[in-house]
């Protein structure tokens, strides 16, 4: 009995303790844990740089004149249909579009070997009208970025075949095939997108 009232004693000393540096902790150094975290947050270069790269590519292609965004839903089907020909590494629920007369554009993400690949990709007329990597996270296989590469998307469409009509790239076999799953949803998404109109 003494050995579980000792074992309980120093429980009590543990917790008290616990509580001691947890006051400490909130009342000096978390305000200032806050502030770096602030810092961080909502100075992080990346967010801003990904937001700029989004609004100069939907610049360049709807000439400084962007339609509002619009959403597509995904109902059970369409989304088992998606992971059957496609397997993307996400998988959302909607995707966000912007649209103007025969011309859509599509900003998606995919995962290369271990980070995301956010892609643009405009289509008109059912064909690839320009792919640009907007923002390339990972550390090799940045070739898939150079437009000698992404230009051989133009004019493609469903019926492509991108494993057999795009060049790989030596070192860079898992970013092609984030670009290739990235166009291929795109075409997927906007048949989906003309379905419904």
């Amino acid at each position: 009995m003494y050995r579980h009232s000792k074992l309980a004693m120093n429980q009590v000393k543990t917790f008290k303790n616990i509580c001691k540096n947890t006051k400490e902790l909130c009342s000096v150094k978390v305000p200032f844990l806050l502030c770096i975290l602030s810092l961080f947050f909502f100075s992080n270069p990346s967010v801003a740089d990904d937001q700029e790269a989004t609004l100069d590519f939907l610049n360049k292609h709807f000439a400084n004149n962007i339609p509002s965004p619009q959403r597509l839903w995904l109902n059970k089907d369409k989304q088992n249909e998606i992971t059957t020909q496609i397997n993307p590494s996400q998988l959302k629920l909607s995707y966000r579009y912007w649209h103007d007369g025969n011309k859509s554009v599509w900003i998606l993400d995919e995962i290369g070997k271990e980070r995301d690949i956010t892609t643009g990709i405009v289509i008109e007329n059912n064909n690839i009208q320009n792919v640009e990597v907007l923002v390339y996270r990972e550390s090799r296989g940045g070739q898939v970025q150079n437009s000698r590469f992404t230009q051989q998307y133009n004019q493609k469409n469903q019926q492509s075949n991108f494993s057999k009509e795009i060049d790989s790239i030596s070192g860079s076999t898992l970013s092609v095939y984030a670009l290739n799953k990235q166009v291929s949803l795109a075409l997927l998404l906007n048949q989906y997108r003309t379905d419904a109109n």
